[in-house]
């Protein structure tokens, strides 16, 4: 029979592996314009992938703004235009067999608004 002690490391070890496995990813990043955060996580056995990026200095941006995320290591192809709300432009995505925690330490997101466009890379801090 096993003691208390090596069962309750046991436990933990394989907790941590789980927690490893499928845990919060997180990368965030600036370009010249935008501030941007990746954050990945399960609810109820749903994986969601959340982009929240923000015009840098808190400019107002009132037209829509064109975003295509891309990564195919990664598994992810989301493209679209949004007004921001909030002056925040929110990309939400949900699925049960896709990965949170991205393989690659490095996201593109190419972004176009009002005749402009820009690249935001989100990386791991």
């Amino acid at each position: 029979m096993k003691s208390p002690e090596k069962l309750a490391i046991l436990l933990l070890f394989t907790f941590s592996l789980f927690l490893t496995g499928c845990g919060v990813k997180s990368l965030s990043g600036e370009s010249e314009n935008w501030i941007g955060h990746y954050t990945g996580t399960e609810e109820n056995k749903e994986r969601v992938r959340e982009f929240v990026i923000t015009p840098k200095d808190n400019e107002e941006v009132t037209v829509p703004v064109s975003y295509e995320i891309i990564s195919e290591k990664d598994d992810i192809e989301l493209v679209g235009t949004k007004h921001l709300d909030s002056n925040t432009l929110f990309i939400e995505s949900r699925c049960s067999d896709c990965r949170i925690s991205l393989q690659s330490n490095e996201i593109e997101i190419q972004l176009e608004w009002d005749g402009n466009g820009e690249t935001l890379v989100l990386t791991k801090k």
